[in-house]
């Protein structure tokens, strides 16, 4: 990830507002010079053309996995649509940044890992890559905004461009913006020109596969050594398998905890024996749960989950031993790979001339997939054609006050990205892999620094939305075409998983000893005192857990991560500017 900071002055003539020159160097920072009196400050990896106005600000690759070289950037910058052209040579963890005398535009790749945020003020527009840099900049504390948690609550992984801080946008993945002008464009649109027709499986794999391979060798490019980070599921022992192909040096490592179901120790070690390469493990302990710390505290939304925390110190002590310095995850694979608990790939069979006669094999395949009858599968795909063709959000209720129940919308519409005629699945299909981007910010150093999402690269994702959906599920598996590449190249145990355990016995246990305290502190919180919660609600659930030990214990976190957020970026204070020595830009820069 590379740190930056943009200042464009509203009035380039006007003497500008202080900026801290001084304490940026201090912090690494570098002065990269602009035209005119527009400043940026850069820490990490850029790339810039001759003419010093096209610039890359992270790691970016060509088609090929091969970083780019400034070159590339050259024919760039003078033309009006040089953004939307690096956009279709260009992917990687980035933003964009292409500027003249007086503007400035902005587009951020949609693979994850390089965070862009927006302050506009009546003295400038400012851009950066955290919200603690705009704090500072701007000298300001900006203030919760009560409909951005409301946004959050009842609709989870619909995350545009407006943030749960009042005054501070995020540029969205795959969207761009402009200094002189509000508002965000969407210039990647994945699925527009999308493949309807039924390919041959051993295309699909190729297809796949060459895009896995370069997604996994551009991520890995300039590391000593990778730590991945082995659950022992299908999606983390691909990773495993590209990186032996590529004899890239790689140590795996595996979190376990003693609860039952909860050590994938086994499967992970499989996966390293038939591979010939290092294998670890590291046990997570409750202690590392911090309840009354914020996991996004450094967010300008409140979309990580307590358990991450579960996770950093393990990772950092991991790395220094084993001697890594960048680690691969398998995370985003379920909704790349097409993980859809839906009927809606019986209606792209459906709505398909060249397929229609298959329908009847594809409701078989995914009443096998999702362990239900055809006659289900087929109900829910009548359902489905009811509802319109678009990406939208079902509303989550629970647990939200009744005034707000009755006010918000059934669903919420992604604005922006155009599905034109794709079909349903399709729709869904890209909702997951929008949807898994509110989770990739959510570590801490040295791990959010260190971590890539190959599955989540954008070449991937684009080979992904290609196959049709109902393809996936063939032969009654989900992932399918993934099983075909893993089958003979991995062991058996591990091709033919359909699930993996996961890590809810350690949190339950800590639910279990400090739901009381949490019960009180919701109960006279700020959720509660904004109206936004139904506090007797919340009180019963809670009550139900302590009797019986279940309940809706998800949600519950859910409310307790929003609490602690907000908590956390109310008292949320760096030093001011006055803090610092003045640097002023003076006219001509």
């Amino acid at each position: 990830m590379t740190d930056f900071l943009l200042r464009v002055p509203a009035h380039p003539e006007i003497e500008a507002a202080p900026i801290m020159v001084e304490v940026l160097a201090r912090e690494g920072f570098a002065e990269v010079k602009l035209a005119g009196a527009v400043r940026l400050f850069v820490r990490g990896a850029a790339v810039r053309s001759a003419d010093g106005r096209m610039h890359i600000l992270g790691d970016a690759y060509d088609e090929a996995g091969q970083p780019i070289k400034p070159p590339r950037l050259d024919d760039l910058g003078n033309v009006t649509d040089g953004i939307a052209r690096l956009a279709a040579r260009v992917w990687g963890q980035f933003v964009a940044l292409r500027h003249d005398d007086r503007t400035v535009e902005l587009y951020r790749d949609p693979s994850s890992g390089q965070p862009c945020y927006i302050c506009r003020t009546k003295d400038a527009f400012y851009a950066a890559s955290s919200v603690d840099l705009l704090r500072r900049v701007t000298d300001t504390a900006f203030d919760i905004c009560r409909d951005g948690i409301i946004r959050a609550l009842a609709y989870r992984d619909l995350r545009q461009d407006r943030t749960a801080l009042r005054q501070v946008e995020e540029l969205p993945p795959g969207a761009a913006a402009c200094s002189a002008s509000g508002g965000f464009s969407y210039i990647w649109q994945p699925l527009k020109g999308v493949n309807a027709r039924p390919m041959p499986g051993d295309e699909i794999d190729y297809q796949l596969k060459a895009a896995l391979l370069s997604a996994v060798k551009a991520q890995a490019t300039g590391a000593r050594r990778i730590m991945l980070e082995l659950s022992g599921g299908l999606d983390s022992s691909l990773l495993a398998l590209l990186l032996a192909e590529l004899d890239i040096d790689f140590a795996a490592v595996t979190y376990f905890s003693h609860h039952r179901g909860e050590d994938e120790g086994g499967f992970a070690r499989a996966v390293c024996a038939s591979l010939g390469r290092p294998w670890c493990g590291k046990e997570l302990h409750a202690l590392d749960l911090r309840l009354h710390e914020s996991a996004a505290a450094h967010l300008a939304w409140p979309s990580a989950r307590l358990f991450t925390q579960l996770f950093d110190r393990l990772a950092r002590d991991a790395m220094s031993e084993l001697g890594c310095d960048r680690i691969l995850s398998g995370g985003g694979g379920d909704g790349t790979f097409c993980y859809l608990q839906s009927s809606a790939p019986l209606l792209d069979c459906l709505g398909n001339w060249r397929t229609f006669t298959q329908s009847a094999n594809v409701a078989r395949d995914l009443a096998m997939a999702h362990d239900t009858t055809i006659f289900e599968v087929g109900w829910r795909a009548l359902r489905r054609l009811g509802l319109p063709r678009r990406l939208t959000w079902k509303r989550d209720p629970s647990f939200l006050s009744r005034d707000l129940r009755w006010s918000l919308s059934r669903r919420a519409k992604h604005s922006g990205m155009d599905v034109a005629w794709a079909p349903r699945g399709k729709c869904d299909h890209l909702k997951q892999m929008l949807g898994i981007h509110n989770h990739f910010d959510a570590y801490h150093s040295p791990r959010r620094e260190a971590l890539r999402f190959p599955l989540a690269s954008r070449p991937v994702i684009e080979a992904a939305l290609q196959i049709p959906t109902w393809q996936w599920f063939e032969g009654g598996s989900n992932r399918a075409p993934v099983r075909r590449i893993a089958t003979g190249l991995l062991p058996d145990e591990i091709s033919s998983r359909r699930s993996k355990g996961g890590f809810d016995g350690i949190i339950l246990d800590n639910f279990l000893e400090r739901s009381g305290e949490m019960k009180a502190h919701l109960h006279d919180g700020w959720l509660a005192s904004e109206k936004i919660i139904d506090v007797e609600a919340v009180d019963e659930e809670f009550r139900r857990f302590q009797e019986t030990g279940s309940g809706r214990i998800n949600r519950l976190m859910m409310l307790w991560d929003v609490e602690m957020w907000v908590r956390a970026a109310g008292r949320r204070k760096l030093p001011s500017l006055g803090d610092c020595q003045d640097f002023r830009v003076r006219p001509g820069g």
